[in-house]
């Protein structure tokens, strides 16, 4: 039976958890990477005791009831603490990426009035402390790094200088914390979430109390009635960053609510190794790294030709037991009381039995728990899905924003349709606008923009619901399918339409293409920008003795990885490079129409990355930048092919 828990503020459900599992695990993590701070786990009573000392430590600052507080950092059970903390005051936390530059991070800091900023490590404390002069009123940065030692910088202190601070002021500030956490309503402010900004500055995202609540308990009754609850034997992994809402509200925040366990990955780089280490039954992700899980196998395999062709066999006979998984409606059922060999005959049976053997070693990268997975931010490839789905791993899309508090829709695990985005969900509703536009009402729904009355009023319609600028198709069955963002169409002059998400979803299976960026307004014809697979090509080019410029061949850490960003032009000049490119393009050209395929494209030596402002922290690419900076290159494209 479902228990709801939609008259709980975010307080009241944090302190129901801690009364109901003091001494349940609550949080998981590596120890090294915290200077042993717990022994790498904490429970529940554990994590109460902390959220109450900062708590208590930011009154003694002096943060006020619907104060603002900002937070810098990439993910960590500190990060958590802080969350739970800031709310507990009644007052607001701000999230800001951890990659943003210190342009970016004022720019929140002062449209949102923080006047604390907690930040992940030194790294972050030096970008922020180049430009405080445009971040006047800030009266004290709180870093979070263990291992940090003062400087002497009296704006500056530790987490557990904050720590230290609210335990000796406790007998002061206790009774005002009690009154403040339980005196916290729905209503209040929670959270100001910056959405990412793909056309110019980002706008504050106002939650209340009562969208988390709403939207976790939508959720917690969804996942019931399709047959994959929820409970407090759960284990999440956090690993997308908790300053979007994604991670935040279905890992960390839908952990909280229930009492299951928080395991926070090393980096978002070390995903394959931090499955199994610490074994979540669910975790959040981002098709990229689906696709790049599925790209690494496919490159270990085409490393032997006998393994590539036994696990080919295997996948013909893979799509065949998944034939029987599915129905009339092409919908898939990956509960796991799906007993897809009893439904097979018997010679179909026997030759399943021996390609499980082969699949088995795909979900162990998943852990010996693993039960599903979301899969939202962008669309992953049906194809994808369908790969994982035989190898029986149910990875479930959905579809939300940060206005609407995480996923509005959500492919159910009795019924998952591959290149959908699922029906609505989470209690929410969902309707069609007359030009394609999906709109949204009830749970969840933020309150408004901070500070722009005038962008506010623009995002709703007349009657209350919410624009969200995507546009999508239904079918029959209520399951939506996302076509692109409104203003991302691209309009030829031809007087055709043109949607960029269908035609970069054709590759996200590619091995050879890691970026492309599909061009065409107010032009007779498609064509594009391509970035090649670096990392892939310099294997090969070393494994094949293939010379190029090492000199030119630029690396950066995105993620915790090591990602090549910039190549020579001798580089990708190689025949084997352009000739790879040539036949991933004419692949994903067919099955298009002819106004849709590309008809030309550019190589490019360099990568599309947020430090060079062409792509936001959500990896969404930033079509006015991209433009201007290869304004030339793609005039020439044209120029050439007149």
């Amino acid at each position: 039976m479902y228990q709801h828990v939609e008259g709980l503020t975010m307080s009241q459900a944090f302190y129901k958890t801690v009364e109901s599992f003091p001494t349940r695990v609550a949080q998981v993590y590596n120890p090294a990477l915290y200077d042993n701070d717990g022994g790498g786990q904490l429970c529940w009573q554990e994590v109460c005791q902390r959220v109450e000392e900062i708590a208590l430590g930011m009154m003694a600052l002096g943060l006020k009831k619907a104060g603002r507080v900002a937070i810098m950092a990439p993910n960590s059970p500190y990060w958590t603490h802080t969350d739970i903390a800031v709310i507990n005051c009644g007052a607001v936390l701000v999230t800001i990426y951890p990659t943003l530059s210190v342009n970016e991070a004022a720019y929140i800091v002062n449209d949102s009035e923080s006047e604390y900023l907690f930040v992940g490590n030194r790294e972050i404390l030096d970008r922020v402390r180049s430009g405080l002069d445009q971040m006047p009123a800030l009266k004290k940065i709180i870093i979070m790094d263990p291992a940090y030692k003062s400087d002497g910088d009296s704006l500056v202190m530790s987490l557990n200088e904050l720590r230290e601070l609210g335990k000796k002021n406790s007998d002061q500030y206790r009774q005002e914390y009690e009154n403040r956490w339980k005196g916290n309503t729905l209503d209040d402010w929670a959270t100001i979430l910056y959405t990412s900004g793909t056309t110019g500055a980002g706008k504050g995202v106002i939650l209340t109390n009562w969208c988390m609540s709403s939207r976790v308990d939508g959720a917690f009754e969804y996942f019931t009635n399709v047959g994959h609850p929820l409970n407090e034997e759960d284990r999440v992994l956090s690993f997308l960053p908790l300053s979007h809402i994604f991670d935040r509200c279905c890992s960390q925040w839908a952990a909280i609510w229930l009492g299951a366990s928080i395991a926070y990955a090393d980096s978002a780089a070390t995903l394959v190794n931090d499955l199994p280490r610490y074994n979540p039954t669910w975790f959040s992700c981002v098709p990229r790294l689906y696709e790049k899980i599925y790209m690494q196998f496919q490159q270990q395999l085409a490393e032997s030709g006998v393994k590539k062709a036994l696990f080919d066999w295997a996948l013909a006979v893979g799509e065949k037991a998944l034939a029987c998984r599915t129905d009339d409606h092409g919908r898939i059922d990956m509960r796991p009381e799906f007993d897809v060999k009893s439904k097979l005959p018997l010679g179909l049976r026997l030759q399943y039995s021996v390609a499980d053997k082969l699949f088995a070693k795909v979900r162990a990268i998943f852990g010996s728990r693993f039960r599903f997975s979301f899969s939202a931010s962008a669309g992953i490839a049906p194809e994808l899905l369908r790969f994982f789905y035989m190898m029986g791993l149910p990875v479930l899309e959905g579809y939300g924003l940060t206005e609407t508090c995480s996923a509005v829709t959500y492919n159910p695990m009795f019924g998952a349709k591959p290149g959908t985005i699922g029906p609505e969900a989470n209690r929410s509703k969902v309707r069609v606008a007359e030009d394609g536009e999906l709109e949204i009402s009830g749970a969840g729904l933020f309150i408004g923009y901070l500070n722009k009355p005038e962008e506010t009023e623009a995002a709703f319609t007349p009657d209350g619901w919410f624009r969200t600028g995507d546009l999508v198709e239904v079918d029959e069955d209520g399951y939506y399918k996302i076509v692109d963002r409104k203003k991302a169409i691209i309009c030829l002059a031809t007087g055709k339409n043109v949607a960029p998400l269908k035609l970069e979803s054709r590759f996200a299976t590619s091995l050879a293409v890691e970026q492309i960026f599909p061009i065409g307004d107010e032009r007779t014809y498609i064509s594009a920008l391509i970035v090649p697979n670096f990392n892939y090509f310099i294997d090969i080019f070393e494994k094949q003795n293939v010379p190029y410029d090492k000199s030119k061949v630029k690396f950066a850490t995105i993620n915790g990885a090591q990602i090549c960003v910039e190549v020579g032009q001798d580089f990708i000049s190689q025949p084997i490079l352009q000739m790879m490119v040539a036949e991933a393009v004419s692949e994903a050209n067919k099955g298009l129409e002819s106004f849709e395929t590309i008809k030309q494209y550019e190589i490019i030596p360099r990568r599309f990355t947020e430090e060079n402002g062409e792509l936001t922290p959500t990896q969404k690419a930033k079509k006015r930048v991209i433009l201007k900076n290869y304004a030339d290159t793609i005039e020439a494209l044209y120029q050439r092919h007149k």
